[in-house]
């Protein structure tokens, strides 16, 4: 072994401090010097009393042999991830001593999150001595991989011996700290500590779920396992560990914090003893240590020591700086190496070694763990993730506001938990898991109709790769990671290495990111939910240490009786089955005040039981109401029954926060087939964890948005497909929860479930749906404002049932298909219906504009029943013979544009009912003009014909720049002309000398004048060509009608001025049948292989009606000039001097060429008429 020189230089200064966790020691000893020549071979009045063990001399002859960092970690979870190591401090010291001491060192290493769990491995006991099946594995291992290289198990293993020395060493020791315990009357309790400091109760919303076991928790017997007498959180330079100690510490008087140690004036210390006095007084952050120096037990005299000089003794000199390069060496080495969560390493050096190795247990005995009874698992793997659930658990429900938890570090130690966990043997955590990891995803205060979720991604890269290295990466250690063995050359663990910056960039690949979208976290909430539930059915009726607590209880109460194969036990002896239940509730109870152990690093904390009692057992409930459920008391931690209800509710309760979540926002991306499936999935669910009336609001809400998506689909029925298929394919999740949930169902609580549809049979169909959904939405609101919008809602509906009525009725009509009586009827019946029932829910709620757009679908139904009814008179003879659907729709446009007001309040609803008025009444002039039958006489009928038109006139807007302007103008066009023609017909029925022919050849002319402006500006030659010639006729009326030359002259020339306006029309045909040709040789010149029919049926009749206009005209034109001819032969004035050329004329108009087009040879003849200067 290499020795050192040492010297104190600036450069040993170490930097140390230590802050206590916890502490069971109430108050430090009272230090009392002892005389000189005091037998310490006597034991003094206080040895062994419960006294002086509440100095914590309790712990004296006998060290824990537990692997007690996992009872630290359980006791200390918000220390996991912050220190590097957590451990027993004679381990640290262990290691730390490596460089010094020639004996082995055994060692198993685990890691949690950043933190190294470090725990002592006595070979000798556990593999050489012991045969336990637990450790046969391990056995396997080291007899056939460790032990071959070594001659003799001796050479490989330092065994520790009690020899009687030994022992009578400890034993002097004990008296001579119980000898130094001064009277506590004497001095004052300033330095006592506070018997207790309890937790603050948790601030989080987080529901009570089930804790692990002691047998779970720990890898050996929970009974081993008892508490130090002191946690503390030591820094040793840039390293910190969470360390358990039994030093006892003295004081009082001028020596506030001192340590005793009893030392062989006869024997000098060694360097391994200075080690230990130094780190232990460094890990308490105890300033001096008080050396008693005895012979043969006389005390002889007493040495005061400062911590820093301990280094510098003569005989024990060792370099504080060497120490600390092997501290930051060493753990170098294991962070560097022991990377894999869940996995156990065992760090070993053999007696008198130089090198360290590091063995990845987990992944080199593979082979020989699956062969075993374990199925698989060493001792560590249970307990490792009991602590990765632990600790997950604590960072996301009492999150450290100087350490804010990672959710992607959270996702990583609950995802390592489940991987380590058989869900079959442990089902209550691994559901607890699921539920977590599902809570992570969908927080238990998300409201679903407006989901904020925290961004889960906003992180540093370093903490998403904490699930594999994040430490110091020593170069100087040869790091292979497909060996699962490492090692280290002691000499190298002395050596000083400049600190390198963390790298941020991992060997290894990153783990799963944390989903980003709200689908994707739905989806994975979901995703879990379902492996949750499926955990259930491994719950058994009672676990076994709740039956053996019930067979307990059953036994007490019947008589008792003495087993006759059984002796009778004397008071000293406890049975075994009664002294595990105590030990194990002991336990359990140390367990939860554990766990509720508030985060304070600078406090001190003392055990005090009865104070426990009061300290909440779990979580805190939520004190308010949120949008999702409250939580209730938690079920007893043995009742395994009572654990699968709570958990069920929990994971059911999950998954209707995360089915309404993600159907919100399916429901927003328009995709509403899925949003349907998953609003009937939250009622589904709901049905295993209710079974009242009083439904929360929010599932009236989640209602509305069912009748939502079933009103939407039927309004994009186009698209019914994709919804089917949305709504029809699950995902494996939702199979999983359904399965689940299958038998768990309550029949009575199914009212709201029934209402959603699980297929899209019909659009009727889902227009009911949507009406019922609503409907049962309504019933439980309260809130004004949404009662309201819920009713238009409804109104809503009823329109769009009533609009697919109406829309069979049209088709019906558009197609010429007759409908059954009967069907009518029914479609008429079911549109007033629901019509009457949309009307009063607008009125109830002031929905002005949706209560004019149901007055106008009112009268567009009954516009096309009147109008079917009249195409198929003898079919629905009977049926509409008391009916008058003409006049019940002009009503009901009426009563729209009543609601409406004026044009200015909405100009396109305004328009439309105004359009749809206008055309019901122009269509009743019509029909009253077809076939006035109707009618008793014909002037009544002419008087209602006229009446009724000038009415549909009214409502044509010709003022306001609408879509419709330019149908609103053909059709005040057509009416003027329809007006025009009814007066002319009127004139050629009268007498001349009635005296109001006048008046009424005025009207007359007024509306003809009126419809040739209006077709003339529209550019509609056919129409101005037609009332012109209706206005000639007009004339020519006249003149056949006029007495004598001079009137018969007046009316020839005001012909001669319209045939003016003729020129302007035949000229505009001529440009318009031009342009048609032009276009109908384009046509043809691109498609020479395939003749197509350039007119429609509307264009033939065009043409048609073009011909003969053009036919009539030319009569019209004969007709005239015959008359003029005559005229001007009998010396008439102004036609005197044009007989010659009016003759010319008139033989022109009969010469007509072959050749030439009926448009330029009438344009000619009428030219040169216009063109006499009458």
């Amino acid at each position: 072994m290499d020795s050192f020189q040492i010297s104190k230089t600036k450069c040993d200064t170490i930097k140390s401090k230590a802050v206590v966790k916890y502490s069971s020691v109430l108050r430090p000893a009272n230090f009392a010097h002892l005389q000189c020549n005091t037998d310490l071979n006597l034991p003094p009045s206080n040895w062994l009393s419960s006294t002086a063990e509440s100095y914590g001399l309790g712990h004296i002859f006998s060290h824990s042999d537990g692997f007690s960092s996992f009872q630290m970690a359980h006791m200390f979870p918000d220390c996991i991830g912050e220190v590097d190591v957590v451990s027993d401090a004679e381990n640290i010291k262990r290691l730390l001593k490596i460089p010094y001491s020639n004996k082995s060192v055994s060692m198993m290493v685990h890691r949690i999150e950043n933190t190294l769990l470090i725990d002592e491995f006595d070979v000798h006991k556990h593999l050489m001595v012991q045969t336990e099946d637990d450790w046969e594995w391990l056995r396997k291992f080291f007899y056939n991989h460790i032990l071959e290289s070594f001659d003799r198990k001796e050479q490989c293993i330092t065994h520790k011996v009690n020899t009687f020395d030994v022992l009578q060493q400890k034993y002097l020791n004990s008296k001579f700290l119980h000898y130094s315990i001064a009277d506590s009357s004497n001095f004052s309790n300033n330095n006592q500590l506070p018997n207790k400091i309890l937790p603050s109760p948790s601030s989080s919303s987080a529901p009570p779920l089930p804790e692990p076991t002691p047998e779970e928790e720990f890898p050996d017997d929970p009974k081993t396992h008892r508490l130090f007498n002191q946690n503390v959180l030591w820094n040793f330079e840039d390293l910190r560990m969470l360390l358990g100690t039994d030093l006892p510490i003295f004081g009082g008087g001028t020596y506030p914090c001192l340590s005793l140690r009893l030392r062989d004036m006869s024997k000098p210390i060694s360097v391994l003893t200075g080690i230990d006095y130094w780190l232990d007084n460094l890990m308490c952050n105890v300033p001096e240590v008080v050396m008693c120096y005895h012979l043969n037990g006389i005390v002889q005299k007493y040495e005061l020591v400062k911590t820093e000089d301990l280094p510098y003794l003569n005989d024990s000199k060792f370099s504080p700086k060497v120490i600390k390069d092997v501290a930051q060496n060493i753990l170098s080495f294991l962070k560097s190496n022991a990377t894999k969560a869940g996995h156990t390493y065992w760090l070993f050096k053999g007696k008198n070694d130089d090198v360290v190795k590091l063995y990845d247990l987990t992944s080199l005995c593979s082979e020989s763990l699956v062969e075993g009874r374990c199925e698989g698992q060493n001792p560590f793997t249970v307990p490792v993730a009991m602590l990765l659930y632990r600790v997950a658990r604590n960072l996301k429900h009492n999150p450290n506001d100087s350490r804010p938890s990672s959710p992607v570090t959270i996702q990583i130690l609950l995802n390592n938990c489940l991987k380590l966990l058989n869900k079959t043997k442990y089902p209550q955590i691994v559901t607890s898991v699921n539920y977590m990891l599902s809570d992570l995803y969908i927080p238990v205060n998300t409201n679903p109709t407006s989901p904020k979720l925290e961004d889960l991604t906003n992180m540093g890269e370093e903490d998403s790769l904490t699930s594999h290295v994040d430490s110091d990466d020593d170069s100087s250690f040869g790091v292979d990671y497909e060996n699962p063995t490492f090692c280290v050359d002691i000499h190298d663990l002395c050596l000083s290495h400049k600190k390198e910056k963390k790298s941020k960039k991992s060997k290894y690949p990153p783990s799963e990111p944390v989903v980003k979208t709200l689908e994707e976290r739905c989806q994975k909430a979901l995703y879990h939910v379902g492996c949750g539930l499926s955990c259930l059915q491994f719950f058994k009726n009672l676990n076994p240490q709740f039956v053996d607590e019930e067979n307990v209880k059953k036994t007490e109460d019947e008589s008792k009786m003495a087993a006759s194969s059984e002796a009778i036990p004397m008071p000293y002896f406890v049975s075994e089955g009664n002294q595990k239940i105590k030990n194990d509730e002991k336990i359990i109870n140390k367990g939860v005040k554990n766990k509720n152990r508030k985060r304070n690093k600078n406090t001190v904390v003392v055990e005090n039981n009865e104070d426990s009692k009061n300290v909440p057992s779990t979580l805190l409930c939520k004190s308010f109401a949120e949008t999702m459920p409250t939580w209730h008391n938690p079920p007893d931690a043995k009742d395994s029954i009572s654990w699968k209800k709570h958990l069920r509710v929990l994971l059911c309760e999950k998954a209707c926060l995360s089915y309404a979540a993600l159907a919100e926002h399916e429901f927003t991306c328009a995709k509403y087939g899925r949003a349907l499936k998953h609003f009937r999935s939250v009622f589904e669910c709901r049905l295993c964890i209710i079974n009242t009336t009083n439904i929360h609001d929010l599932f009236g809400f989640l209602l509305g948005r069912c009748g939502d998506c079933c009103l939407l689909i039927a309004q994009n029925w186009d698209k019914a497909q994709q919804y089917i298929n949305e709504l029809e394919n699950d995902e494996k999740y939702d199979l999983e929860i359904k399965e689940a949930l299958h038998e768990e169902s309550e029949n009575g609580t199914q009212k709201d479930f029934n209402l959603i549809p699980s297929h899209l049979n019909s659009k009727e169909d889902l227009l009911n749906a949507a009406a019922n959904c609503y409907g049962r939405s309504l019933e439980l609101e309260t809130n004004d404002k949404n009662k309201n919008n819920l009713n238009r809602r409804i109104g809503n509906v009823y329109n769009e049932i009533t609009s697919g009525y109406i829309d069979e009725i049209a088709t019906a009509l558009r197609n010429k298909i007759e409908l059954i009586p009967s069907r009518l009827q029914w479609l008429l019946k079911q549109s007033e219906h629901y019509l009457s029932m949309g009307i009063d829910k607008f009125e109830n709620t002031d929905d002005l504009i949706n209560l004019a757009l149901l007055y106008s679908n009112m009268g567009r139904l009954y516009r096309h029943v009147s109008y079917y009814s009249s195409q198929y008179m003898i079919s629905y003879g009977e049926f509409i013979k008391d009916e008058d659907f003409t006049n019940k729709a002009v009503e009901s446009y009426m009563k729209g544009l009543a609601v409406l007001g004026n044009r200015r309040f909405n100009p396109q609803l305004w328009d439309m009912v105004c359009w749809d008025l206008s055309t019901t009444i122009y269509n009743m002039a019509i029909q009253s003009q077809d076939d006035p039958s109707a009618y008793s006489d014909r002037v009544e009928a002419e008087k209602e014909v006229i009446s009724l038109l000038l009415k549909a006139l009214k409502y044509c807007d010709l003022e306001n720049d609408s879509s419709r302007r330019l149908l609103y103008e053909f059709r005040a066009a057509y009416i003027h002309d329809r007006l025009a023609s009814l007066y002319h017909n009127r004139l050629r029925c009268s007498e001349v000398d009635v005296p109001k022919f006048k008046t009424t050849l005025h009207q007359c002319m007024s509306h003809y004048n009126r419809a040739f402006e209006m077709f003339f500006k529209m550019d509609r030659p056919l129409e101005c060509l037609e009332i012109l010639i209706k206005t000639i006729a007009l004339d020519e009326l006249q003149i056949d009608s006029a007495t004598n030359s001079q009137s018969k002259v007046k009316f020839i020339i005001s012909i001669t001025q319209t045939l003016g306006k003729c020129v302007n029309v035949l000229k505009m045909l001529s440009e318009n049948n031009s342009e048609d040709e032009k276009n109908k040789y384009l046509i043809d010149s691109n498609t020479p292989d395939k003749i197509e029919q350039t007119g429609s049926e509307d264009d033939q009749d065009g043409e048609y009606k073009k011909k003969k206009l053009l036919n009539l005209l030319e009569e019209r034109l004969q007709h005239i000039l015959k008359c003029m001819i005559k005229l001007a032969m009998a010396k008439i004035s102004k036609l005197a001097n044009k007989t010659s050329q009016l003759k010319t004329i008139y033989g022109e108009l009969l010469r007509k060429n072959d050749k030439a087009d009926d448009y330029s040879h009438l344009l000619g003849v009428v030219t040169q008429i216009s063109k006499l200067n009458l």
